[in-house]
């Protein structure tokens, strides 16, 4: 239950399709989050309609990418459609970084620029930053 609860706090927008969350594992990518196909029966990006295909590429990643790119500057999005650990149509949307970005007196620090995002380090961020983080990219939506 308190995954499910933590995961609800960081929902950053709903549309019609979709729903847009920070993703808990913000380091090393600050910015991280993962757009949710609302649809019950969405299992894999081969069953995605015509809809959704629509409303993710045409405002959910243009929205997020650009409200990244005003708060943290990333160099690059990289947009993945795995489902390899949760078996429901989703897209990861992470940011990519040449150079390291501080926020919170933390480095985020990509660490293969231009190279596959995983695997990667992790590092526990507090809920109250997670939320900080949610906030301001909600705001810039």
């Amino acid at each position: 239950m308190p995954d499910l609860i933590i995961h609800e706090q960081l929902k950053i927008k709903e549309y019609d399709n979709w729903d847009l969350f920070l993703h808990v594992q913000q380091y090393p990518y600050i910015g991280r989050c993962y757009a949710w196909a609302k649809r019950d029966d969405a299992q894999s990006i081969i069953g995605i309609s015509p809809e959704e295909v629509v409303e993710l590429f045409g405002f959910v990643i243009p929205e997020w990418n650009h409200a990244v790119s005003k708060l943290f500057n990333h160099d690059l999005p990289n947009v993945a459609f795995l489902g390899n650990r949760t078996p429901h149509l989703h897209a990861q949307l992470i940011p990519r970084y040449k150079s390291p970005r501080e926020f919170c007196k933390i480095n985020f620090t990509d660490p293969r620029p231009g190279g596959n995002f995983a695997p990667y380090p992790k590092k526990e961020i507090p809920l109250e930053m997670l939320l900080q983080i949610k906030t301001e990219i909600k705001r810039a939506i």
